[in-house]
């Protein structure tokens, strides 16, 4: 379903970028469309003032609401299948990012396995990782809702962030973008340990805005600091909607 034909990369001080447009039209409308209530959320403030619904928050919700809607079911099995993943991976390999990864069958789980070129010579590698898809339904408040700077979970591989925007677009003004942010203190710039820290520690390199039907691309490293400020809305009750997708490897 999502298309990456289109991703263009900044390379520094990590591989990131957008890949815009990503999904069919009809999809993405109907994705906005069917977006979970906030009030279904549930609050999560250990990086920031965010609100998620996934596999692993509200669960059975979630389930729920993937199965009684037909886009979201559609996604939901695409972001489990292999597909998925050679699109992924081929695409950044032919931009000069290569994980040195290669999805393998896919079990009755929809879990790939992964190998490593190593896997091909006589001594194949002792562990061969599980690379494992997901995604979460987040929201954030623009008065206020925030993420601060962290350089993601050590078992994450790569991060799409799909903003769900509706006709009447975004107000840039409210902020919202995703940030490549930077360390003002250097011994902090080594952070594999996905150590989150407050906003006034880091500047700006560079802002991703936040548009429809677009997908933020980015690779987990031991500095991949990212954040997004605190928006500056002043409606409780309008909200920052995206669709995330995590690939993680075990």
């Amino acid at each position: 379903m999502l298309r990456f034909e289109n991703l263009k990369l900044d390379y520094e001080p990590y591989p990131i970028g957008v890949a815009r447009p990503v999904l069919d039209e009809q999809d993405y409308a109907e994705m906005v469309a069917s977006f979970p209530a906030f009030e279904q959320l549930e609050g999560r403030d250990h990086i920031g003032k965010q609100y998620l619904l996934s596999e692993s928050v509200r669960g059975p919700l979630y389930r729920k609401i993937v199965a009684a809607t037909p886009v979201w079911q559609r996604f939901y099995d695409y972001i489990k299948s292999e597909a998925f993943l050679v699109e992924l991976l081929g695409s950044l390999r032919a931009q000069g990012v290569d994980l040195e990864l290669s999805p393998r069958a896919v079990s009755s789980w929809k879990r790939v396995k992964l190998a490593t070129r190593t896997l091909f010579s006589r001594r194949p590698p002792k562990h061969v990782p599980t690379l494992s898809s997901r995604f979460v339904f987040a929201a954030m408040p623009t008065d206020g809702g925030n993420i601060r700077p962290h350089t993601d979970h050590a078992a994450k591989v790569i991060t799409l962030v799909l903003p769900i925007v509706g006709p009447e677009g975004w107000d840039d003004s409210l902020g919202g973008g995703t940030s490549v942010v930077w360390p003002k203190d250097k011994t902090r710039i080594y952070n594999q340990r996905n150590v989150s820290c407050d906003f006034e520690g880091f500047e700006t390199l560079r802002t991703y805005s936040f548009g429809a039907n677009q997908a933020l691309v980015f690779i987990k490293t031991f500095n991949s600091w990212h954040a997004v400020w605190p928006m500056t809305g002043s409606d409780p009750n309008a909200v920052r909607k995206t669709v995330v997708i995590n690939v993680e490897a075990y």
